[in-house]
């Protein structure tokens, strides 16, 4: 019997997983985060920070995770956090996970 898992190369969450609203994140600060599940992160590795309606609204990188208990916590820094226009222009180049089967 083996565990389920799953590899992620963005933190897509929502307020009840912690997410902070884009006007309020500081670049430079780190943020809590929780997902059901167990996640594979890269550490120190560039990924973009989404809302559940698939906005990208931040670079990040994860410092810290924990996995257990069918769920995952971790800790990601901002690196930038994105304008308007940019919100706009990199979210359009996302295909949302449901689309692409």
């Amino acid at each position: 019997m083996g565990a389920t898992r799953s590899q992620q190369g963005c933190l897509r969450i929502s307020k009840e997983q912690w997410l902070i609203e884009r006007v309020h994140l500081v670049e430079g600060k780190e943020y809590p985060f929780k997902k059901d599940g167990h996640r594979l992160f890269m550490i120190d590795t560039p990924i973009e920070l989404m809302t559940p309606d698939w906005q990208v609204i931040a670079r990040i990188i994860i410092t810290e995770i924990t996995v257990g208990h069918n769920e995952t916590k971790g800790i990601y820094k901002i690196l930038k956090v994105y304008s308007d226009e940019e919100v706009k222009i990199v979210s359009g180049t996302v295909i949302p996970f449901d689309q692409v089967r």
